[in-house]
């Protein structure tokens, strides 16, 4: 019998864990991330251990199943390509999965490989039951991703199923393959794996008919735009950005990572908004009326960008190439508009090229925005007490120091609040992620391996609490000689509810918050597990010392304790209303 792969050669295959391999591979998957075990150790042996930066052939680094489940996250975000993480059955399958939802809720493609007990062992209680007597993983999988879950349990029906996987990846959906090992590990079949779908490419006429249309609602109405996520996956996103508020002297607001696709140079930029969000851009956002158009460019109407507040202007674009992303509701964002709305389905830079190049051979109608001023902000930054760092200080220095072509991850932590409030604008040496939309506190780290493991020539920076540091801390040592930086927010409290609860429960006492973090050795820790590790003094006088040792640093990471109050409060948090 023989095997046929995406192109019909005949390769030389041992059994269907390897086929399942070699498909990954064709994909360009090569990273697996996880913990063997159990139903997967028939899988992991076809892998070699992820050993040299970097690798073109798959193999498999083992790292803790949490922190596992969001290497491809970090590894898509840094680089535009797929990993996968694997796990065992039962509670590990569990805690890869906290990754899963954050890659559902940011529509990140990524790979989870997880077993599921035998339909033979059904009944006789086996060892982390997976079956419906158990923790009844697959419904619980399916609960979540849907028809994204792809049960291996058909060895005839293998590759289609694959191939199906793969058209989900292509849609920016994650996927979960369970394996059945029974199905999976019976004897090879003849297969021929279906051609992969082209890409349908977007008509002139559909452009011709979207620029005709938004040329007539912009006529003397203010244009606004939002940019989301989704932009920032275009390699030339600032330049469009900054070339369409300029063409249409129109203003620029941007949600969190939003802001990696608009240029720290562009003199529309009114800033972030909403959570940690800067003053002019909620003043604009929240100015929106009858006299407006708003055009979002892959934006999600999450609780940390518009607040549940909705978009009230009178006509709303937006333009995104994600079907059925997260956030869009039968496909639209019909019900976040209060006025009039366009859906406009296509990839992002050839739209926004369509306009930009309408507008320059006849420049549309619509009224001017004046240019952002210099300082987003309408209040002085509130200062720390005496004997710990001065935060905004340090973000301000740092802004001036990030290595080209840099990347950064904020954890759950006040920095992926306060930092950009501070700064203001993008940094075009510096892209930051967070995950926030899952808010899950630690995740940031796997994120920030899966960065560096993309690209390890790539400076790759990580902001995490002390609080999020006790959920990763065990897979330090994996990773000791990736040459990742930590800078690690001390402040003995869980910062984002206590600074919260002083004002949503002001009557409470403190130690009702629940909020309080022990104080521990960070730094003893991290030399543990064979890091580099150093204290930040709180009149940063040894930070010049510390930016030049990661300048001539070699692959050893570093982690850069940070004495903070939780008392010098930044960015604004105004998500507190609903609570």
């Amino acid at each position: 019998m023989t095997l046929r792969n995406l192109y019909g050669n005949p390769p030389c295959v041992a059994d269907n864990y390897q086929l399942i391999v070699d498909t990954l591979t064709d994909w360009g998957i090569t990273l697996y991330t996880g913990v063997t075990g159990g139903g997967v150790i028939h899988l992991l042996k076809h892998l070699k251990p992820f050993d040299d930066l970097p690798s073109n052939e798959p193999a498999f680094l083992t790292l803790g199943e949490y922190s596992a489940g969001f290497v491809p996250l970090g590894y898509y975000l840094a680089s535009g390509k797929i990993a996968a993480a694997v796990a065992t059955t039962g509670a590990a399958t569990r805690l890869i999965t906290c990754g899963l939802s954050d890659a559902k809720l940011h529509d990140i493609p990524a790979v989870f490989i997880v077993p599921v007990s035998g339909s033979n062992t059904i009944g006789f209680s086996p060892l982390q039951d997976t079956s419906v007597y158990g923790s009844n993983t697959v419904a619980q999988l399916c609960a979540e991703l849907g028809e994204a879950v792809f049960v291996l349990n058909d060895p005839f029906s293998l590759t289609a199923q694959l191939a199906q996987a793969k058209a989900m990846l292509d849609r920016s959906k994650p996927v979960v393959l369970v394996l059945d090992n029974e199905a999976v590990g019976s004897p090879l079949i003849e297969y021929t794996m279906p051609m992969p779908e082209q890409e349908r490419s977007v008509e002139d006429d559909f452009l011709d008919a979207f620029v005709s249309t938004f040329r007539k609602t912009v006529d003397d109405k203010r244009v606004v735009v939002l940019v989301g996520e989704e932009m920032a996956r275009y390699r030339n996103a600032k330049q469009l950005t900054t070339q369409l508020c300029e063409q249409l002297q129109a203003a620029a607001i941007w949600s969190i990572n939003g802001a990696n696709a608009v240029s720290q140079d562009n003199p529309y930029g009114y800033g972030y908004i909403s959570f940690g969000g800067n003053d002019k851009a909620m003043s604009l956002f929240n100015s929106l009326g009858a006299q407006d158009v708003l055009v979002v460019l892959g934006a999600c109407p999450d609780e940390y960008t518009i607040n549940f507040n909705g978009f009230n202007a009178a006509h709303t674009f937006f333009l995104g190439n994600i079907f059925e992303a997260y956030g869009l509701v039968e496909n639209s964002l019909r019900h976040v508009a209060t006025g009039g709305y366009d859906h406009v389905y296509g990839p992002l830079d050839v739209l926004l090229g369509a306009l930009i190049g309408a507008s320059q051979r006849y420049p549309f109608t619509n009224r001017p925005v004046a240019k952002a001023p210099a300082d987003l902000n309408d209040r002085p930054f509130a200062t720390p007490r005496e004997g710990y760092v001065n935060m905004a200080t340090l973000y301000q220095r740092l802004n001036k120091w990030w290595p080209t072509h840099s990347l950064g991850i904020d954890d759950v932590c006040l920095a992926y609040k306060d930092r950009q409030y501070v700064t203001q604008r993008p940094n075009d040496n510096i892209d930051f992620y967070s995950l926030y939309r899952g808010s899950a506190m630690g995740g940031a780290f796997g994120a920030a391996v899966g960065a560096k493991l993309s690209d390890p020539d790539r400076p790759v920076f990580l902001f995490t609490g002390d609080g999020c540091f006790r959920l990763f801390s065990g897979a330090l040592g994996e990773v000791s000689q990736l040459g990742i930086v930590i800078f690690l927010l001390n402040n003995e409290s869980l910062s984002i509810v206590e600074q919260g609860l002083e004002k949503v429960l002001p009557d409470i006492a403190a130690p009702n918050y629940h909020a309080r973090v022990t104080a521990i050795d960070y730094c003893a820790i991290a030399r543990a597990c064979g890091w580099e590790a150093a204290r930040l003094q709180p009149d940063l006088s040894n930070l010049g010392e510390l930016l030049h040792r990661i300048e001539m640093e070699g692959q050893r990471s570093l982690l850069i304790e940070i004495p903070v109050d939780h008392q010098q409060e930044l960015g604004k948090n105004p998500r507190l209303k609903n609570l």
